[in-house]
């Protein structure tokens, strides 16, 4: 008979759920809430950045997949014609100097 010290131990919802501090994500739903330009489509931009970042917070190359998460945004918001350049260029100052913070602090 096995004892409790024995028992493999049962990942925690927590392990297995990505997330990024929620100071992270309140910086960038304020980022994007700063923008002169408002499109629901700018809003979904957001929210699949959050989740893109959410889930690089568990990889060992945080920064590379921060770039990608970013890429891929600041590509869709191009793409779709949702921000001019200037626009462009400042969001992708401001999330790259938020996603240098993230990795700082965690």
């Amino acid at each position: 008979m096995t004892g409790p010290a024995e028992q493999p131990a049962l990942p925690s919802a927590t392990e297995d759920t990505p997330e990024i501090p929620g100071w992270a994500e309140k910086s960038v739903r304020d980022i994007f809430a700063a923008l002169p330009t408002r499109d629901t489509r700018i809003d979904a931009v957001r929210d699949a950045y959050l989740d893109c970042i959410a889930g690089a917070g568990r990889t060992e190359d945080l920064d590379m997949e921060h770039d990608r998460c970013r890429l891929r945004a600041m590509t869709t918001l191009d793409t779709d014609g949702l921000l001019p350049v200037d626009q462009l260029k400042d969001l992708d100052q401001r999330l790259a100097a938020l996603e240098a913070d993230i990795t700082a602090n965690l």
